[in-house]
């Protein structure tokens, strides 16, 4: 909603802190190994993180550090051997504790390869470094007796001890993971210190949501401007998002969709950000395999400021294409967008409560909870105009700060005394109290400016050093906002009033005012050829406008034009033509950006000594200008798709130019050989210019810079150049060879070769490049030979080779001791890797699915870093029979391998979470199998040979075991079930609001599976409901009866019969379940399932796919309600049988009262393929209650039709021994009642207590017959 004052210094340090994290650690050390894997497993999560880049030290340590730490939330000490030989870590851990004391910041140390107590007590190697320390400071005992202290006390905080965890990789993982953690609880405690009104918003819009439910939610926020919308939305992202599989937060979805005249963008933008991957989409509708990844995922979207329903029926119609526990909250002014759109949840923000929006005012206006006396009268004037929206409060607070009874008097007296303020009018007493420069960028962000970046926008003007300092005052008069990535922010109403004040310059005459924006209002004017000296500045979207022929004095009378834009969408035509040439533009131009600019050449009397930025895509420019002109200011050229430029000014002419982008330039055939005289060139991008067939030699650039010569089909030398390149991108280019010069880039960090079909060869000069991070040389489909590796390559960190003609990687390649990455997709002729692979300590990932590799070395298991290997298609793959080693190995994909037998080591590598067996020879899996504890994923598609499974792992989350002809017989279920629910009760603990506990099992034409299996899996389903649900409830005791948060199993094999335990059944498709009147539905937790799904003789996929999903409906005497629910279960193969589905869904979100409620379930069949071959023969259900009073449960039985005669014999025997160890007769707890009808019917509490023998928290199941 809006800032609240807060006493904390931590709280207003954590509101303005620059960073995340700030790693202190000895480089010499750690640097380059653990500090290194930490640092980017924090990036990788998002996390900004601060590390000292080698800065150089003097005395004392320097202000950026000292400000990194202040300015951190949580501050992690790397603990190492020399740690306390240096003083500059040392006076680090000084700031760093003195932080944690006086504004409670979070410190997390990390004993790395050290023990505490010897940190604690500065002994053994630990002791010893600091003892020579002490001895250079022996004449400041003073200085060497702070250094124990800190360190003494630092070594008492809770942290992490690298001996404690098996491998590093595990260490950064859990470290990695705490932070969040911490982060999480210290960001949501700083918001919530830092707004008033948010929390109870929060919460109300989240339970509309069905946070953790598995099923479909969208919620609509609406409200006027400035009233918190986007704020709350914001909040619940951030508060939740990690939870979801895809996250995108879109905000301005009205002034994007109008900026880019079309959505297209905007759904790539989302899409993007959702699948992690760089998506293109031109036509209207997505393809299936993007639909396809889209129902897989559950997504959390916030669409925010949304202003027509064609936006969410482009953005977010379709709603089945995402997960079932996907949600979407859809921020807008107006409710009929939502009503149109038939959104049913829908949350109206109000304005702040009297005492919330004195408490924000007190905020901004004293800084603290109350002001002086004298002004509380004053105060309350102020609240009765800003009438409750947080933004009025906000920016008055702040104009009011630090100003006498007497300027409060003033200022109150200009407001309109009416019962309705006018919102704007209270607005501009701020910026009536702005000076004449600080009011110019205020109208040019409100204008123009809005959503770009605050770098860009301040360095495109004359002194961007002035323009850096007055945006500062205008932030700190809250006009204006800095996104989390550095976008200018400016509230709706704020930008309304700023582009209020202009109109307000000549309200009927659009030509007489400082800054045109509106496509109407731009449109007359140049029409008319009514320009005036009035214009500053014009921004006009082509997109909405028809055709405009310009005369050739159209600027003649704009001398004072500073901003001038003519944009539209990427690809589209310019609609502003010169068919008479071009005659004048003002000298005052600093900006000049004209989308399809229709002339060869700017005008020839323009004086471009004022221009900063000039960006002419998609022009017919041939050359900038004629003659030599000079041009000192400008700093960035953008000439992209200009196919007709031939030439570019000399370096001469604009001697400060930092960034020219030629993008597609394609018949620019000439770079300037002085072109190292562009001394600040920071980016120079010569991407698809076809024409351009050679670079100039011997140039030295002196400023770092960032070269993209990529696809410049003709380029056929590697360039001779030198000096600080950072980036060189050659991708897709002729060359043929990379020569031995390339050894001085010795500051290159990325080199992409990828794509040079003719590349045949590289230097072994490569190893000279001491900076190189990423090297890319995949679909070199030319090159046989990788070179030796003749020195170390200590930061090469990635490195991708796939789809070469490599045939082997020599022994050398252990130099590569930084390397993380190796991709070695589809390298037909590579049948090897080196024997010494193992001493590659810093792999992390291995992809070589694809490659022609037979054989594994066995040095692979010393490779205790790496998170996941993939040799998946590699035909007739042996493996190695040790693996133990492959202690951080999360995921193992070897389908279509053709594999036999599958190493018995494998149950050694305890990380395992995900395992790809699918497509291979093996008739079973090792016994060991089931040591895998953390093992939540397993694939056995297709497996044609595989005959019987072992007892798998209690954590396993799916198997996946479709199209497997001859597995026969399953296990029984582990007898260790009894401790069933202890496992899932540790598991959902960790994930307390996510989907993390869903259990699948998967059997899809598994045909030969006799009764013994179907039976051992039917009976199995009902412990698991039994177990999950006990554990679930007893963790979730409070959130699952008030947020819902359910539990849920999704089971399919072949079968034709609903199980014995089902009495509620019926053929056909839907069932209706009476609940009698004294049946407590207040604690309806929800129903088990089931389903038989037909075919006709034999059902052919054909490349399609369905899936089923099912619908509640819930009637009452007064109202009747619905629910659609979408399994994970999804067909794709072709079926030769019956099937049987089983699952458990909750009860969501009804609210129901005792009484009579009639259910009815029905089931449905979606997908793309002929729907008459398949249908539901018929289906079951029946109701799950949970006890109303006990706050403590503990697990009680799940008697699955305790009252029928068609007992599952399966599901007793089983029962018997997950409760008592083998032994019968006896059942977990206390035995239930035996007639669930009478149980049903008892009305008090006490009966209820009796009917469940008194502990029981889950209530019996039962059938009603």
């Amino acid at each position: 909603m809006a800032a609240s004052s807060s006493s904390s210094s931590s709280s207003r340090l954590n509101s303005q802190s620059k960073f995340d994290v700030f790693l202190s650690f000895r480089g010499e050390d750690t640097r380059y190994n653990f500090t290194s894997h930490l640092f980017a497993a924090l990036s990788r999560k998002k996390i900004k993180t601060f590390i000292d880049e080698e800065l150089k030290r003097g005395d004392e340590i320097s202000p950026a550090i000292l400000n990194a730490i202040i300015g951190s939330k949580i501050l992690v000490i790397i603990f190492s051997k020399n740690y306390a030989s240096s003083k500059w870590c040392l006076d680090e851990l000084v700031k760093i504790l003195e932080c944690k004391n006086m504004n409670d910041q979070v410190v997390v140390p990390v004993f790395y390869h050290v023990d505490p107590s010897d940190v604690r007590k500065q002994t053994g190697s630990f002791g010893d470094a600091f003892s020579k320390l002490e001895q250079q400071f022996r004449e400041m005992p003073e200085k060497v007796q702070l250094w124990r202290a800190v360190l003494t006390e630092a070594s008492n905080l809770s942290g992490w001890d690298s001996t404690n965890i098996r491998s590093e990789a595990q260490l950064v993982d859990v470290i990695v993971k705490d932070i969040l953690k911490k982060l999480e609880s210290v960001t949501i405690s700083t918001d919530s210190d830092g707004l008033v009104g948010l929390n109870s918003r929060v919460e109300q819009i989240k339970s509309l949501l069905c946070i953790g439910l598995p099923v479909f939610r969208i919620v609509g926020i609406c409200g006027m401007g400035g009233i918190g919308k986007t704020t709350i939305a914001g909040a619940i992202f951030n508060q939740i998002s990690r939870e979801f599989e895809g996250k995108c937060f879109v905000a301005n979805v009205r002034e994007e969709s109008e900026k880019e005249g079309v959505l297209v963008r905007l759904r790539e933008r989302i899409l993007s950000e959702i699948l992690d991957e760089n998506i293109k989409i031109r036509t209207p509708n997505l393809s299936e395999c993007i639909k396809k990844r889209l129902r897989q995922m559950d997504v959390f979207i916030v669409l925010d400021d949304v202003n027509k329903v064609g936006q969410l029926d482009y953005l977010a119609g379709g709603l089945d294409q995402f997960g079932p526990g996907s949600k979407i909250i859809v921020t807008t002014r107006d409710k009929r967008v939502l009503d149109n759109f038939g959104v049913s949840n829908i949350y109206k923000v109000n304005g702040l409560e009297n005492h919330e929006a004195f408490k924000l005012f007190c905020y901004y206006a004293f800084k603290g909870n109350h002001g002086p006396e004298d002004l509380l009268v004053l105060s309350e004037r102020v609240l009765y105009y800003a009438n409750g929206n947080p933004l009025a409060l906000r920016v008055l607070g702040s104009f009011l700060h630090q100003k006498n009874k007497l300027d409060w008097e003033i200022a109150l007296e200009n407001l309109k005394l009416i019962c309705d303020p006018d919102i704007y009018d209270v607005l501009k007493v701020s910026y009536n109290e702005l000076k004449a420069e600080e009011k110019s960028m205020f109208l040019d962000i409100a204008c123009f400016f809005k959503g770009e970046d605050k770098d860009y926008v301040t360095m495109s003007q004359d002194d961007p050093n002035f323009a850096y300092y007055v945006l500062n005052v205008l932030i700190d008069k809250s006009l204006v906002t800095i996104s989390c990535f550095n976008k200018l922010q400016m509230h709706d109403l704020l930008q309304e009033m700023g582009q209020e004040i202009v109109r307000q310059e000549s309200i009927k005459e659009a030509a007489n005012r400082s800054r045109l924006w509106y496509h109407k209002d731009i449109y007359h004017v140049l029409k008319k050829n009514k320009g005036t000296d009035a214009i500053e500045g014009i921004f006009l979207n082509m997109s909405k406008i028809r055709n405009i022929h310009l005369d050739s004095r159209a600027f003649i009378n704009m001398s004072n034009l500073r901003l001038l834009k003519f944009y539209t969408c990427e690809y589209m035509s310019s609609k502003v033509h010169l068919d008479q040439g071009l005659d004048y533009l003002p000298e005052q131009l600093r900006y000049f950006h004209w989308h399809g600019y229709p002339l060869k050449t700017l005008p020839f009397n323009f004086d471009p000594e004022n221009l900063i930025e000039l960006n002419l895509p998609h022009s017919k420019i041939e050359q900038i200008w004629e003659g030599k002109k000079e041009a000192f200011k400008l700093k960035s050229i953008d000439l992209r798709y200009s196919q007709y430029l031939t030439r570019i000014p000399e370096p001469s002419e604009i001697p400060n130019l930092e960034k020219i982008n030629l993008w597609n330039c394609t018949n620019l055939a000439y770079i300037p050989c002085n072109i190292q005289n562009f001394i600040n060139l920071g980016v120079l991008c010569l991407r698809g210019c076809k024409s351009l067939k050679c670079f100039p030699h011997d140039i030295h650039f002196t400023s770092p810079i960032k070269i993209d010569i990529s696809y410049c089909v003709n380029l056929t030398e590697f360039p001779k150049i030198s000096g600080n390149i950072i980036v060189l991108d050659l991708r897709d280019s002729a060359i043929e060879e990379v020569p031995s010069s390339i050894e001085s880039l010795t500051t290159l960090v990325k080199l992409d070769l990828s794509y040079c079909t003719r590349l045949k060869s590289l230097s072994t000069s490569i190893c000279k490049l001491r900076s190189l991070y990423w090297l890319y040389l995949n679909n070199c489909s030319k090159l046989e030979s990788f070179p030796e590796i003749l020195e170390k390559m200590e930061r090469l960190s990635y490195m991708d080779l796939s789809w070469t003609k490599i045939k082997e990687l020599k022994s050398s390649i252990d130099h590569l001791e930084g390397l993380r990455n190796l991709k070695l997709r589809e390298c037909s002729k590579l049948v090897s890797l080196p024997e010494n692979l193992g001493s590659l300590k810093s792999l992390v990932y291995i992809e070589a699915e694809g490659s022609a590799i037979s054989q594994v070395p066995a040095s692979i298991a010393h490779l205790n870093e790496v998170k996941s290997l993939s040799f998946a298609g590699c035909r007739n793959l042996v493996l190695p029979t040790l693996l133990s080693g492959l202690c951080s190995l999360t995921e193992l994909d070897l389908k279509d391998c053709g594999i036999r037998e599958i190493p018995q080591d494998i149950g050694s590598v305890f990380a395992l979470e995900k395992i790809d067996l699918s497509g291979n020879n093996f008739e079973t899996l090792p016994a060991s199998m089931k040591q895998l504890s953390r093992l939540r994923y397993l694939y056995l598609i297709n497996c044609n040979m595989l005959q019987t499974l072992p007892e798998l792992p209690l954590r396993l989350k799916l198997l996946e075991a479709r199209n497997c002809k001859q597995l026969r017989s399953l296990p029984e279920l582990p007898s260790c079930l009894k401790g069933f629910d202890a496992l899932v009760l540790e598991t959902l603990s960790k994930h307390k609001h996510s989907r993390d506990s869903p259990m699948e099992l998967i059997f899809t034409n598994c045909l030969k599976l006799k009764d013994k299996g179907n039976n051992n899996i039917l009976a199995d389903s009902q412990l698991r409901i039994q177990h999950m649900l006990s554990a679930s409830l007893r963790l979730f005791h409070q959130d699952y009866v008030e947020l819902k948060i359910p539990p849920q199993i999704g089971i399919c094999l072949p079968g034709s019969e609903i199980p014995g335990w089902f009495s509620n059944r019926c053929s056909g498709s839907s069932i209706t379940i009476q609940l009698p009147q004294h049946c407590c539905n207040r604690n309806l937790i929800g129903f088990a399932l089931c389903a038989i799904i037909g075919f006709e003789k034999h059902f052919d996929a054909n490349g399609g796919y369905f899936n089923v999903y099912y619908r509640f409906e819930i009637k009452t005497p007064s109202e009747t309600s619905h629910i659609d629910h979408f399994p994970p279960l999804i067909f794709e193969e072709s079926i030769y049988s019956d099937h049987v589905i089983l699952g458990f869904t909750p009860c969501l979100n009804f609210g129901l009262a005792d009484g009579d409620h009639t259910f009815q379930l029905s089931f449905y069949i979606g997908g793309d393929i002929n729907r008459k071959c398949h249908k539901i023969k018929c289906c079951g259900a029946c109701p799950v209650y949970a006890h109303p009073n006990k706050k403590t449960p503990k697990i009680s039985n799940l008697n699955f039709g305790a009252n029928s005669e068609e007992v599952s014999t399966e599901f007793r025997k089983l029962q018997d021994k997950t409760c008592n160890g083998g032994k019968s007769g006896t059942s977990c707890e206390e035995e239930l009642e035996p007639n669930p009808k009478r149980i049903c019917r008892e009305q008090d509490d006490a009966s209820y207590e009796r009917a469940v023998g008194g502990n029981g928290y889950v209530r019996q199941l039962t059938m009603y017959s």
